[in-house]
């Protein structure tokens, strides 16, 4: 029984190793806090699915990528038409190489999808 378990938690942390990381916000504004309360997202092959589960219509989110293993890699999916309540959208994530003195726009292909970062980088309520 012992050794099943062990294999069963050895397998379990071999997978968690290669999934996405999505970084918990760390914001103590609390009007910032309650505006993202029931937004979630996921990330599939380029493509970012958010949910607005929240209490508040948004005018704007976006959502920063990096990577674990390459310091030069930023990604950004831009929801600039609106979130209302109950909605889900998609929206392709872009990626860019930010080399010394050099940027340019990558491929899925030349990404390690495996060690994304995902954040919160805007979330605005619209205005009433």
């Amino acid at each position: 029984m012992k050794k099943i378990l062990l294999a069963s938690f050895l397998l379990i942390a071999a997978l968690s190793g290669y999934a996405q990381t999505y970084q918990p916000v760390t914001s103590k504004n609390k009007t910032y806090l309650a505006t993202l309360q029931g937004l979630s997202f996921t990330y599939k092959d380029g493509m970012i699915t958010i949910k607005n589960n929240g209490r508040y219509n948004l005018s704007i989110v976006s959502i920063n990528a990096s990577s674990k293993v390459d310091s030069t890699l930023f990604g950004i999916a831009l929801f600039d038409d609106g979130l209302e309540r109950g909605q889900t959208l998609k929206a392709n994530v872009y990626f860019t190489s930010i080399a010394v003195g050099n940027s340019h726009e990558l491929s899925l292909k030349e990404i390690d999808q495996k060690n994304l970062v995902f954040s919160f980088d805007k979330a605005i309520r619209e205005q009433r």
